[in-house]
């Protein structure tokens, strides 16, 4: 017996071929070998000899529409075709599946109908009634054998072996895979299988491949690439596995709705349809099985390949006899593959798996195979994925892996899944100082993704007074890093500090931040938490004085003293006051100690698994970089920033903080239209009443000035002044807003109120002390001055930026590009030619 078509055999008559390719059905793929072995039975049929095929393969393959296309084949020849469906569940009456071959009855003039069967059914009775129908020749279609019932299973094999006695062909289709059958169809494969003179034929039918699949896509009239695209066609032939059904369920979808091509690309929008597809098919298989294997599939869908087969059967009551059948079953039926345990052929489709299981049934089913996976020592980031669907376990392993593998989630950057890990890990019973820990790492996560979620969770361990000292600075500090830090300190002490003074529970950008803080004291936080602040509250009370006197621009000598000895204190208190302390100690000059200190800081912080907390640090360092006159190390260190999480769950205050220092940037770099692009994209509400907003206003004026519209830099530099002194901001050296406003008034021809805000700034900057914050006032004093003043001016703030080429450099090379805009005037409203030519080119060198 011959077990597969020849594929270089054609057809005898391909008119006969063309004819049945009118049948209605959608073209074959693919299969030509299949048709021409189909088209040499029906010739041979058509003159009396009879024959057997079977067409096997997995659901999906394409059996069913090879049948019909040798009916029509069929028909064209001239043979009669009678037809038989099997559907599932096997009808429990007996014979019911060749009940459905009887012949149409005549009209006037045809041929006589066949005798009825006799009146009591019988295997031999069904076969002389089958066999009288072939008074000419006659095709059996019989489609789905293996769900025909077990009597007309009989006297299918009872018609093979009595063929040659009639001009009777039969045609039958059978679910296979992997060279198995279904046990109730071994015995018409054998039978096959022997059948004389070559006139038995068994047709697999194999995946299609990357032709037939292109084939398929383009006939749809889809825009998809061509064939010489291997890695594309090849990742779609993967996806379908070489399913004709899957794939045609795709295109239709796409067909019917256009749009989803459009809105996603047609990559993702097939790939989308084609995981669909095979949910469906994985659905739509399984609702045709019967209890045995519909038990261990859904079984094997719980338990995730965590758990041996047999452990699989026990978990759903299948005895030894029953697991081999049930095997066998969804073998062949295309649904799993071979090993122990097997694994799921369609991914994706448990849900579709488990629909209509009792909704205690399925909550024994995970709870028990999670303990079963435990106890096998299962990979515990599969476990906890099973985990997820099962009700509270109260067993104290439950948290651990649940924890563990968040970590694992968090450190990839996968921070929705770590929340949602960390969630089921909150409905377990939990001790309360283990709750107030497990609390800090999902705020950690949401920080990233949620951040209403994070606040939620804060306010939640803050309250609770079981929650360990450590636990809480943390705790502070992600909340601190959300909002506008530096307003937070004075109050940070009651966060640090004994739980229950104030719970935290609003969100910092809430909180009033319009109005300096006043001085807050040891002795004030003590009465205000009703004890000994411990180590972390008098370290965010140094960090806040700090704060107040950089602002306030008063002895940057005594603020730089003040941070050095503050940030002596051991790595293991609160983190926040070290950033804090770190930005105070680079605002007084400090800003080789102060990055030093704040690399540190950030050390710790990842240590700690603190992304929200590592994401403002280095936000912190690149504002430092720019400071120092580096701003290729700024770049990098807000590239590394962007990187840890979308900037549109951003906090606003922080969001504004980041844009100002990116256009800061551009400026320095001269790409001055991808800067005007950043600067002109609005922010969300809650921006403008923010401290950052100060420095986004400074770098808009800064922009504009270079380039060359002192108008509009003189507006923005006005306004950065009047919300510094609205709050109680004097220090130049935190915005040197005057000087830059009196350059745009010299470009204005207003030389008197320059002159004004030139001596104001010099006094400020004296009383302050550093020699940078005079640097930039006398840099922007000088060219804006006669030639032999000019000079002066210039000798002199080189001499306070330090021997230092790089910040010397950076800082006159910005100042000489604004004043070369304030000289510019009014009439230039948009980048010089030469700046424009720069846009998208390399950072400024030392």
């Amino acid at each position: 017996m011959s077990t597969a078509p020849d594929r270089r055999t054609t057809p005898r008559n391909p008119f006969l071929l063309k004819l049945a390719s009118l049948d209605g059905f959608t073209p074959l793929y693919g299969r030509q070998a299949e048709q021409a072995a189909l088209l040499r039975m029906m010739n041979r049929l058509a003159v009396g000899q009879p024959g057997v095929t079977v067409i096997h393969g997995v659901p999906g393959a394409g059996r069913s529409r090879l049948l019909r296309r040798g009916m029509a084949l069929a028909r064209v020849s001239g043979v009669q075709v009678l037809t038989a469906l099997g559907t599932a569940p096997s009808s429990p009456a007996p014979y019911a599946f060749v009940r459905q071959l009887r012949p149409v009855r005549s009209t006037a003039g045809g041929p006589a109908p066949a005798a009825e069967p006799p009146a009591e059914d019988s295997v031999q009775g069904w076969c002389r009634s089958l066999l009288a129908t072939a008074s000419r020749p006659t095709l059996l279609a019989l489609d789905d054998v293996q769900w025909a019932d077990p009597e007309s299973v009989q006297v299918i094999a009872g018609l093979l072996r009595r063929l040659a006695s009639a001009p009777l062909g039969v045609l039958l289709t059978v679910a296979s895979a992997d060279g198995e059958f279904p046990d109730t169809c071994a015995e018409l494969l054998d039978q096959a299988a022997v059948f004389p003179d070559g006139r038995g034929l068994l047709l697999d039918l194999a995946p299609l491949g990357v032709p037939e699949m292109h084939a398929m896509c383009t006939a749809s009239g889809l825009p998809v690439p061509a064939a010489s695209d291997d890695g594309w066609w090849e990742g779609v032939t993967g996806l379908t596995r070489g399913s004709p059904w899957v794939m045609l369920r795709a295109l239709e979808k796409l067909r019917r709705e256009p749009a989803l091509v459009s809105a996603v690309g047609l990559r993702t929008a097939l790939s989308q349809q084609i995981e669909a597809a095979d949910r469906d098919r994985a659905t739509e298989s399984a609702a045709k099985l019967t209890a045995g294997p519909l038990a261990l599939i859904r079984g094997l869908a719980v338990a995730r390949d965590l758990l041996p087969l047999d452990r699989v059967a026990a978990l759903v009551g299948l005895d030894e006899a029953e697991l081999s059948v049930a095997v066998r079953t969804l073998r062949v039926h295309g649904l799993i593959g071979p090993g122990d345990p097997p694994k799921l052929r369609m991914t994706g489709c448990t849900a579709g798996l488990l629909a209509g299981t009792d909704g205690d049934e399925r909550k024994r089913l995970h709870a028990q195979a999670a303990r079963w996976a435990h106890r096998y020592d299962a990979d515990e980031e599969a476990l906890s994925v099973l985990l997820l669907n099962t009700v509270p376990l109260g067993e104290p392993w439950v948290p651990p892996v649940l924890r563990r593998t968040a970590r694992t989630l968090l450190a990839r950057g996968r921070h929705a899944g770590a929340a949602e890990l960390l969630e089921r890990a909150l409905r377990e019973p939990l001790p309360l100082a283990e709750r107030a820990e497990v609390l800090l790492e999902a705020a950690e996560a949401y920080a990233m993704i949620a951040p209403e979620a994070a606040d939620r969770r804060i306010a939640e361990l803050l309250s609770a007074a079981q929650a360990r000292p450590h636990v809480r600075a943390a705790a502070a500090d992600l909340l601190l890093s959300r909002g506008e830090p530096q307003a937070m300190l004075p109050l940070s002490a009651r966060l640090y500090g004994t739980p229950g003074a104030e719970p935290a529970g609003v969100p910092s950008r809430s909180r009033p931040t319009g109005v300096p803080q006043p001085r807050t004291t040891a002795r004030s936080a003590r009465t205000a938490a009703h004890g000994e602040p411990g180590p972390d509250a008098r370290s965010a009370l140094l960090a806040a004085d700090a704060w107040r006197r950089t602002v306030r621009g008063h002895d940057a000598a005594a603020v730089r003293a003040l941070c050095l000895d503050a940030l002596r204190a051991p790595l293991d208190e609160a983190l926040f006051p070290r950033f804090t302390l770190c930005c105070a100690l680079s605002v007084a000059g400090a800003h080789e100690a102060a990055r030093d200190a704040l690399d540190v800081t950030l050390a710790e912080a990842a240590r700690r698994r603190s992304p929200a907390l590592v994401g403002w640090g280095r936000l912190l360092r690149a504002q430092l970089s720019l400071q120092a006159g580096a701003p290729d190390t700024a770049a990098h260190d807000l590239s590394s920033c962007r990187s840890l999480a979308p900037p549109e769950v951003w906090d606003p205050t922080r969001l504004t903080l980041l844009r100002a220092t990116e256009i800061r940037l551009l400026v320095a770099r001269e790409r001055y239209t991808e800067a005007g692009r950043l600067a002109g994209e609005e922010l969300p509400p809650g921006a403008e009443e923010s401290g950052p907003w100060i420095h986004l206003l400074y770098a808009r004026a800064q922009l504009s000035l270079c380039q060359g519209r002192p108008r509009q830099a003189l507006a923005e530099a006005e306004e950065c002044g009047r919300r510094t002194a609205a709050r109680g901001w004097s220090n130049p050296a935190l915005v040197a807003w005057r000087s830059l406003a009196a350059l745009a008034h010299l470009g204005c021809g207003e030389d008197d109120r320059a002159a004004e805000l030139f001596a104001e700034e010099a006094r400020l900057a004296e009383r302050w002390g550093t020699g940078s914050a005079l640097a930039w006032t006398d840099l922007r004093r000088g060219l804006g001055s006669p030639a032999p003043r000019a000079a002066r001016l210039t000798e002199r703030a080189l001499r306070r930026l330090g021997p230092t080429p790089v910040s010397r450099r950076y800082v006159q090379a910005v100042v000489a590009r604004e004043a070369a805009g304030s000289r510019r005037g009014e009439g230039a409203d948009s980048a010089s030619p030469a700046s424009e030519t720069q846009d998208g080119g390399t950072a400024m060198g030392p």
